[in-house]
């Protein structure tokens, strides 16, 4: 009998080898397609990236040359853009920015970037903005009238079919007009006025010249533009002002224009002191707060037991100044030139001591503001908030070509001067100027962008 071994059947080996090599080539064929896709994607990737990059840069330069452009526009009667935003409807808001469609950065290769802004009149605008129905200024209610100073824009960079938009918020620190040289925005419990040498003129003044030019007083000349009354105070609160002209001060040195005159006559003394409700507390308040939220405004922090102290050069007159507050606060500030106009902002008591020269807006907020040397300011000066006053003492020299504003809130300072010229020896020369207001109403640190978004 003979045995046979179990096990398999050498035959139906045979093609197994073969199987096997086919699949390993299969698998290895299906590595090197996979390798190749993705050797062939990755350049792909690299350049979608690089064009939302560069989308994204273009976006970002057409917000920067949009902010140029918004800057630029003279501000409308409300202070905003509200003639840039014509044509615009709830359906469609928003509305290009001329010359600033399909822009493109050296050449169309390299792409373009286009422009649009729209008022903030929705509802859901509050969370970008931050203004709503309660808040002040109050968000608006048209899409065609900017009464806040406060446009959305958008920018969108296109490069090579890729289109990246960024979205911003541009506010403008709207700058109120001015009836008068000097404003008195609330009414004033008591005026001072004790000046020998003292003009406070209503008319127009202008310098058509530049560069240092104008730093001469002789070179600043009466213009035609409309006459401002001399002082300008609230319904009612004619009588300390006039009150405080009597004698020793002079009243023939108050200049401007007639107070109840439709045709707007120059007049001297009393009728150029006028009631004028166009600066108001709450407006001037408003633009002061609008000009502290500023990213770009440092506010230098005063208190009664380390007041601030700007302190000018010993003879003649400087805008780099130190500043110091007795407490270890010692730096220096630049007050500004008309080339080159600043905010300078205090919250407190200031005294500006020695020569002094500077452009652009002058603020104190929450305190008296004291001048007791030369002091030459082309802008406006504005004495804002609880227990403020504007005070002119010492025996120095007082130019400011643009407007003063007084306005204390604070009803319960009882006997303290809103207003107060009180340098029998120094003089004080106070005159409107529409140039140097427009100065300032063009100054780039008026204007800010917030809440800067991808979308």
């Amino acid at each position: 009998m003979t045995l046979q071994r179990c096990g398999q059947n050498p035959g139906k080996e045979r093609g197994v080898a073969l199987v096997l090599t086919l699949l390993l080539l299969l698998g290895l064929g299906g590595l090197v397609a996979a390798y190749l896709a993705v050797s062939t994607l990755e350049p792909q990737i690299a350049r979608n990236l690089t064009d939302a990059s560069r989308a994204r840069h273009l976006a970002e330069a057409g917000i920067e040359r949009g902010f140029n452009v918004l800057v630029a526009t003279a501000a409308d009667a409300g202070g905003g853009w509200s003639g840039l935003l014509a044509g615009a409807t709830t359906q469609r808001p928003w509305v290009g920015l001329a010359g600033l469609t399909n822009i493109a950065l050296g050449s169309a290769a390299r792409g373009t970037f286009s422009v649009t802004i729209r008022n903030d009149n929705g509802g859901a605008d509050t969370t970008l903005t931050g203004l709503s129905a309660t808040t002040r200024p109050a968000m608006d209610t048209s899409p065609t009238i900017d009464a806040n100073a406060t446009v959305i824009m958008r920018s969108a960079g296109t490069f090579n079919g890729m289109t990246k938009t960024v979205e911003v918020v541009v506010r403008r620190a709207a700058l109120p007009s001015f009836a008068g040289a000097i404003n008195i925005a609330r009414v004033s419990a008591d005026t001072v006025v004790d000046a020998i040498a003292l003009d406070i003129d209503g008319r127009d003044y202008g310098c058509a010249g530049g560069s240092t030019t104008c730093d001469e007083p002789s070179s600043w000349s009466l213009t035609g533009n409309p006459l401002k009354y001399g002082v300008a105070v609230p319904p009612g609160a004619e009588a300390p002002v006039e009150a405080a002209l009597a004698t020793p001060a002079r009243p023939d040195a108050v200049k401007g224009k007639r107070r109840g005159d439709p045709a707007g006559a120059y007049t001297i003394g009393r009728e150029a002191v006028a009631a004028d409700d166009t600066v108001t507390g709450a407006r001037i308040d408003g633009f002061v707060s609008a000009l502290a939220a500023n990213p770009a405004t440092t506010v230098l922090e005063s208190t009664a037991a380390c007041p601030i102290v700007v302190s000018g050069a010993g003879q003649g007159a400087t805008n780099a100044a130190p500043v110091t507050n007795g407490c270890g606060l010692a730096m220096s500030a630049h007050l500004g030139s008309r080339q080159d106009p600043r905010v300078v902002f205090v919250r407190g008591h200031a005294a500006l001591d020695h020569g002094l020269r500077g452009a652009g807006v002058l603020v104190v907020q929450d305190g008296q503001l004291t001048s007791r040397g030369d002091l030459e300011w082309d802008g406006v000066v504005i004495v804002t908030g609880r227990g403020s006053s504007l005070a002119f003492t010492g025996s120095g020299r007082t130019i400011i070509r643009g407007a003063a504003i007084a306005s204390d809130s604070d009803s319960t300072n009882a006997g303290a001067a809103d207003l107060a010229i009180g340098s029998s020896v120094g003089s004080i020369s106070i005159r409107s100027s529409k140039q140097n207001v427009e100065m300032v109403k063009a100054m780039r640190a008026l204007h800010s962008l917030t809440n800067w978004r991808e979308i």
